[in-house]
């Protein structure tokens, strides 16, 4: 059986005027994604969907995250925008276990902390 737990570091997300590459907009937030398989087999992340604010704002494919049952690892999530104000993001993992079922994780929802 498989199960992929995500936990964000930290939740809420402060604000932060630190720069982020490809963005010159002014409000910036950063956070860590942690994936821990939990589960009893191996489980390979090849995708990853990303909403900001309830739209869906990125795909990314062919991530190749391949988690051993009891491992874990950590994603650098990094944002944008340019209102200071309060936002919320999600990121949805897809992949698949080691006997080819396909699995699909929603990540918490992430607190953007207002400046």
């Amino acid at each position: 059986m498989w199960k992929l737990e995500v936990a964000i570091t930290p939740n809420s997300v402060p604000w932060s005027s630190q720069p982020i590459e490809g963005c010159s907009l002014p409000n910036t937030w950063q956070y860590d994604q942690v994936l821990v398989n939990s589960g009893g087999t191996r489980l390979t992340i090849s995708d990853r969907a990303d909403s900001f604010d309830g739209a869906a704002v990125s795909t990314r494919t062919g991530l190749a995250i391949v988690l051993a049952p009891g491992a874990q690892t950590s994603i650098r999530t990094r944002w944008c925008s340019a209102n200071s104000i309060e936002h919320r993001a999600q990121t949805t993992f897809t992949g698949s276990d080691d006997a080819g079922n396909r699995i699909t994780v929603a990540g918490p929802t992430v607190k953007l902390a207002a400046r």
